[in-house]
């Protein structure tokens, strides 16, 4: 083998240990399902009565070896709303979603006195774009979560959406930023033919310090996306996002383990 065939052998080398690397680097893209129900408190009640009465479901789901996770979330800076809290939960895929619900339509006897009325029933297929994620015993009990609305464009792929969510994530990690994540959630069950929206982007902080951390970087790591172009290929695939609304978010039980 010649000097220029071990050189290009080398390089080649390097370039797929290169690819490996950063395809490794990059955590997960998965979709789950998602449902959420707007609250009210009913007369005397609050957070932790909610709570404590939604606990009780959790050793049912665990005796019917069911998959399911409970979240709450309460409005922060999302203006005026008319509801007190969101209850939110997930099932890993579509065969445990309707295992659970039939399990709980069929043999699950529901406590009395519910603290809380709620109204509607929405469910989205919620994909996990990318994570940047920190030890689990530094995560907040109670984190930030911002929910906005997007429209995609004409041409939007979303598989292509997913692919630039990936570099995305690549770039934000070799700078340094850390904490967070994002989730595109589509409407599936329980809304309207003419939503003005195609999806909602969440985007979740793990805890305070990095979320602080993050806004005091925002804009050396804005010009690292505009250099890469970042914003351009977003912006082929979603036309608009907008009227952000944040969120505290609780998780309250989790048989999904």
């Amino acid at each position: 083998m010649s000097l220029e065939e071990l050189k290009m052998r080398y390089i080649l080398l390097l370039a797929l240990f290169t690819i490996g690397f950063n395809l490794a680097a990059t955590s997960e893209q998965y979709t789950i399902r998602t449902e959420f129900s707007l609250c009210k408190y009913n007369e005397g009640k609050g957070y932790e009565d909610v709570i404590k009465y939604e606990k009780r479901y959790h050793k049912f789901l665990l005796e019917n070896n069911l998959k399911y996770t409970r979240f709450i979330l309460t409005p922060i800076l999302a203006g005026e709303k008319d509801y007190d809290f969101v209850l939110w939960g997930n099932w890993p895929d579509g065969e445990e979603m309707y295992k659970e619900y039939g399990t709980y339509l069929n043999d699950y006897k529901k406590p009395s006195m519910n603290p809380s009325t709620c109204k509607g029933s929405y469910a989205v297929f919620n994909t996990g774009a990318r994570h940047l994620r920190i030890p689990r015993e530094e995560y907040d009990r109670i984190q930030f979560v911002e929910f906005a609305n997007c429209k995609f464009t004409e041409n939007a792929s979303f598989e292509e959406l997913l692919a630039i969510s990936a570099e995305h994530e690549s770039l934000v990690e070799e700078f340094g930023y850390k904490g967070y994540g994002v989730h595109y959630l589509r409407p599936y069950r329980g809304f309207e033919d003419d939503l003005p929206f195609d999806m909602v982007r969440m985007v979740h902080w793990y805890n305070r310090d990095t979320r602080a951390e993050n806004v005091k970087q925002f804009r050396p790591m804005r010009k690292l996306l505009q250099d890469n172009g970042m914003q351009e290929k977003y912006a082929q695939h979603i036309e608009s996002c907008g009227n952000a609304d944040v969120f505290g978010m609780e998780l309250i039980y989790s048989s999904n383990q």
